[in-house]
């Protein structure tokens, strides 16, 4: 190598320093080296994803508050912490830790320190405010204590109890989770409420219909304290609606948001559990997923759609934060990037032509964290935001699909096992 050549090298690469750490340049894709021409489009995509993966992982560590383990709700410095993304933290910061992407004793320690804080944060029997302050934890948008952020919370720290077993974190999940008084948040009904509110009580709204809540009710069933009777689950279940035509038929949720058929699978196995009247709902979010997809495919006067993207699903908007859903006027040709992974697991066929597609647009629909929260292309609009509990789904199912770690440890708590074996199945 000549020496002009090599002082210009030595240059270049001081200069990328230089941008690195003023945040100038992000390696995220200009380093990116994609696969080989003759890869199959299936390992193409695989690699993609797992490049995602490990972007992702980072929003958990990068928009965390050390001292007490708190997530921003979004990825904004002003965001206060959600607990759901708390949750979900947790549980992609040990993914993070078995790919070889954080140490043991950094995820340990911040999972340590989260379960600690948790422990003596303001809560009511056992729940937690929905949003909390990074800082101090006091309530964030006059947000109450909410059933299924504490459920999202509670089912990452049983999840790092389980992996980190016979340590204090499992005797701090375990504790938080004893701690929890389901029978309460039901407001001597057979329904769990939504939310209880400390100047008004509890809110006007309980669960019903088929929805995420599908987590909640069985680790409230399996709760060695205070344990819902399993026919508040047959109530809950009663309530149920289906959508959709043939194949397509589906217990559904009562906006068709795909985030609702993806968040209790991603820590729950369903493939193999048939439940009493509702049956497999390995199969039910399957059907609700492809349902979305040909929802979208009849929709071509969206751009976004007649491209061949899906995933309507809650996530930022042109406009804002909106619920979307595939039913006719839920949507405005939006579509989530992590909905369309976090469905790999149930349409692998059809998430990796996804990803392709977005990676073959990466200069818009990519950025730190991975993918970005969602995109419109009939409007020109890519997220600039994203959301703690989107990019955790999205992690996840992208591990459940590669090895089911997710669901191996969880499917090992005892409480789980306990409360599925109460539910008949």
């Amino acid at each position: 190598m000549k020496r002009d050549s090599f002082i210009s090298i030595v240059f270049l690469l001081i200069g990328i320093t230089a941008l690195l750490a003023m945040g100038v340049y992000s390696p995220v894709t200009e380093n990116y080296r994609s696969p080989s021409v003759g890869s199959s489009l299936s390992e193409r995509a695989d690699t993609i994803l797992k490049y995602n993966e490990e972007n992702a992982t980072r929003y958990f560590w990068d928009c965390a508050n050390p001292i007490n383990g708190l997530v921003r709700d979004h990825s904004e410095s002003n965001s206060p912490s959600s607990i759901s993304a708390v949750g979900f933290g947790m549980t992609s910061l040990i993914i993070g830790y078995e790919n070889g992407w954080f140490t043991r004793s950094e995820v340990y320690d911040r999972i340590l320190t989260t379960l600690n804080y948790f422990n003596n944060t303001t809560q009511k029997h056992g729940f937690y405010y929905h949003f909390i302050n990074m800082y101090n934890g006091s309530s964030a948008y006059n947000s109450g204590f909410s059933s299924i952020d504490t459920t999202l919370f509670i089912s990452g720290a049983l999840f790092a109890g389980q992996f980190f077993n016979n340590t204090p974190i499992q005797r701090l999940a375990d504790r938080l989770y004893e701690r929890i008084n389901w029978q309460w948040m039901t407001n001597n009904t057979s329904l769990l409420n939504m939310c209880y509110y400390p100047d008004s009580g509890f809110s006007h709204y309980y669960w019903t219909d088929y929805s995420e809540a599908l987590l909640m009710y069985i680790l409230a069933t399996g709760s060695p304290t205070h344990p819902l009777p399993v026919s508040d689950w047959e109530y809950w279940i009663s309530t149920w609606r289906e959508n959709g035509q043939g194949d397509l038929r589906h217990w559904a949720a009562s906006d068709e948001s795909m985030f609702t058929y993806l968040y209790a699978q991603a820590y729950i196995n369903f493939k193999n559990l048939n439940f009493n009247y509702v049956g497999n709902l390995w199969n039910n979010s399957k059907r609700a997923i492809e349902y979305d997809i040909s929802f979208a495919q009849s929709c071509t006067k969206y751009e976004t759609f007649d491209q061949g993207y899906w995933g309507i699903s809650a996530s930022n908007g042109p406009t804002g934060y909106e619920a979307f859903g595939a039913y006719p006027g839920g949507t405005d040709g939006t579509v989530a990037p992590y909905a369309m992974i976090g469905a790999i697991p149930f349409v692998a066929n059809q998430s990796k032509l996804a990803i392709i597609n977005m990676w073959d647009i990466r200069n818009k629909t990519y950025s730190t964290y991975g993918f970005v929260d969602a995109f419109n292309l009939g409007q020109n609009w890519f997220s600039q935001v994203y959301i703690g509990i989107d990019v955790g789904i999205e992690i996840l199912m992208t591990q459940d699909y590669f090895n089911g770690m997710v669901w191996k440890y969880f499917m090992e708590i005892p409480y789980v096992d306990n409360a599925l074996l109460d539910l008949g199945v």
